[in-house]
């Protein structure tokens, strides 16, 4: 009997245990798997609210950008004097509600006709200056103008246009046109410079550099000991005077130097027409037409320049010639607004990595050719 009682306390308790375990058991599972499950959605719900937030920033700041750069533009004037022309009007200094204007024309970088930049160098676009030029000489509130110049020179032809239409609006417009040169103002800087009515340097400017330059590589050399060679076929004996696979003739070279003079003597006599007491042959005969560049103190002491100063300078002998001193606003024109310049804005400059081996990129990017006021250096 003892023994069967045993037994049967024995099974009961298992059988408690096993009660016991059943029961705890989704209990035990209920506790472990909730906090889980609590844990992910809590992860997710930050991940959804952050990644709100940021497209809701993005947008934001998308917003204010485009609605910044209308604001700017704007807010600037537009107006057309010329049919079909239209210029927005900066405003820089002086009586904002005068209605005389002195209109700064900046000239900045390489003088060439084009209008699109350059990852090399920048680019002072003669067509969108000379069509300034001839705009203001249809506005009769422009009382005077400044060339406010920071270039070495540029293209012949692109500097010669420009030069036209300075002393086409001094003759017909009687209207004062200072020249305020910066850091640089070289070779077709200065022929810029030379036809207008004061010319102010900076005493470190650099300028000068009267001369005309052109220049092609020859590469024959390369070729014959890669095992290149180049075969034209040409309508005449100078056709191919500038090709580099091969050495120039006697001939040729006196072709292309006989260019060059012409370009020269052409720049001489336009300094010379412009600067009292500079006369050609003083010019050829001395080292002011050899081709060297000068301080803006040596251009005084040679009288290439008019007096040495500062920007304020020459808006105040803007002024004085002009007969509004006190009474004026500076102004500068701008190109028109447009989607495309919006995209442009919205883009950011471009940034480009400059790859080359010194001495042989001073010229990368201009056309091959062409005749150039430049300083050498360049």
């Amino acid at each position: 009997m003892t023994e069967n009682i045993n037994i049967e306390e024995n099974r009961d308790e298992k059988n408690s245990d096993a009660e016991l375990k059943q029961n705890s058991s989704p209990a035990e599972n209920t506790v472990s798997r909730k906090p889980v499950e609590k844990k992910n959605r809590g992860c997710m719900a930050l991940i959804i609210f952050f990644t709100v937030v940021f497209f809701i920033a993005g947008a934001l700041a998308v917003f204010f950008m485009v609605a910044g750069i209308l604001l700017h533009f704007s807010s600037m004037p537009s107006f057309s004097i010329m049919p079909g022309v239209f210029y927005s009007e900066e405003y820089i200094s002086g009586d904002q509600f005068s209605g005389n204007k002195i209109v700064v024309i900046d000239v900045n970088g390489v003088i060439l006709n084009q209008s699109s930049p350059s990852p090399v160098y920048s680019v002072a676009d003669a067509e969108f200056i000379c069509d300034q030029l001839k705009y203001i000489a249809n506005d009769k509130s422009v009382k005077a103008v400044i060339m406010n110049i920071d270039s070495p020179g540029g293209e012949v032809v692109a500097a010669d246009n420009i030069h036209h239409h300075i002393k086409k609006l001094r003759k017909e417009n009687n209207m004062p046109v200072i020249a305020a040169m910066n850091s640089l103002a070289a070779s077709g800087g200065y022929y810029i410079s030379a036809p207008c009515s004061y010319i102010i340097a900076n005493r470190l400017t650099l300028t000068g550099s009267i001369g005309v330059i052109i220049e092609t590589y020859k590469y024959y050399d390369l070729f014959n000991k890669i095992g290149v060679r180049s075969e034209v076929y040409k309508s005449g004996p100078m056709k191919d005077i500038l090709d580099g696979s091969r050495p120039s003739t006697e001939a040729e070279k006196q072709v292309v130097q006989k260019l060059v003079n012409e370009s020269y003597n052409e720049f001489v006599k336009i300094v010379a027409e412009g600067r009292k007491g500079l006369t050609v042959e003083k010019i050829k005969g001395t080292e002011i037409g050899d081709g060297r560049v000068f301080s803006g103190e040596e251009a005084f002491n040679l009288g290439l320049v008019d007096k040495l100063g500062f920007f304020e300078d020459a808006v105040n002998k803007a002024a004085e010639m002009s007969n509004v001193k006190g009474n004026y606003k500076l102004i500068r024109y701008s190109k028109p607004f447009s989607f495309s310049q919006l995209f442009s804005e919205l883009k950011g400059p471009a940034s480009s990595i400059n790859l080359s081996l010194p001495g042989t990129a001073r010229r990368t990017g201009l056309e091959a050719g062409k005749m150039y006021f430049l300083p050498p250096s360049f």
